[in-house]
């Protein structure tokens, strides 16, 4: 099993971040020095860019209304250990959130409740329902 074809066939199901690439080659009984080499291959060739998958995951993030804690917490599980997340990202994450959730009633204390349990911080909550009621 050739460790550059394997890597091809993972990255043609979906993206991957480097760091989750490497630990899932490991699994697959490739030596470390052939996944960091093979790693460094598919960044230099522009086949791996965490940079651009990071972008990509906050946008969905900001577009499906999750809060930056459900963002750090599921990057994280993917190697991902520094994150930075806006206050206006998080507003508006706050924000669209809300216009999909709330439709017709809309009443203060379920609103804020609402965005508590979703793991916004306490001054976009505040901003967030301000704009939106």
């Amino acid at each position: 099993m050739n460790i550059k074809s394997e890597a091809f066939k993972l990255l043609s199901r979906r993206d991957y971040f480097s760091e989750e690439l490497k630990r899932k080659l490991i699994q697959k009984g490739f030596s470390e020095s052939e996944v960091d080499e093979i790693i460094k291959y598919l960044k230099e060739e522009g086949y791996l860019d965490d940079e651009k998958l990071l972008e990509r995951y906050k946008e969905l993030s900001i577009e499906k209304g999750e809060s930056f804690l459900k963002l750090k917490s599921k990057l994280y599980r993917k190697g991902i250990k520094d994150l930075d997340f806006s206050y206006e990202e998080e507003l508006e994450a706050a924000l669209n959130l809300l216009q999909k959730k709330f439709k017709k009633e809309k009443n203060y204390p379920n609103v804020v409740k609402f965005l508590k349990n979703r793991g916004f911080s306490y001054s976009v909550i505040q901003e967030a329902v301000k704009r939106f009621l």
